[in-house]
């Protein structure tokens, strides 16, 4: 997987408002619950001379950057049958291969070993 595709699908996750939206929502979620857990006590009473409010918010960006990663994650992964992300050049692990993709296409099977072929992303 070469540097280029990789910057280049960060760059795409992070431009993909319904993936940064899912991001943020679920931060909201796990981090209030987390927050509630960890500080509930201090909210609750209202002492905020007692909250660490460096951990707080770091409580809500902790699952925002998880989720993203995810999506990143997820994203680097060429499964045949998925949109490419970014046009990139193929290699597939199995035969050895080469193919191009452009962004937005369908991602091929290998056509000398088939289904049997995974692709990874070359220069």
């Amino acid at each position: 997987m070469t540097t280029k595709y990789v910057k280049e699908v960060v760059i795409n996750v992070f431009c993909d408002t319904r993936k940064v939206a899912q991001a943020i929502k679920i931060a909201v979620v796990v981090g209030t619950i987390l927050n509630i857990i960890n500080q509930g006590d201090y909210i609750l009473h209202m002492t905020f001379d007692k909250i660490n409010f460096a951990k707080l918010i770091l409580t809500y960006f902790v699952p925002f950057f998880v989720s993203t990663y995810t999506a990143i994650t997820i994203s680097l992964d060429l499964k045949i049958g998925d949109r490419a992300m970014v046009s990139t050049n193929l290699l597939c692990k199995t035969c050895k291969t080469h193919s191009h993709v452009q962004k937005n296409d369908i991602i091929p099977q290998c056509p000398k070993c088939k289904l049997l072929g995974k692709w990874k992303a070359v220069n």
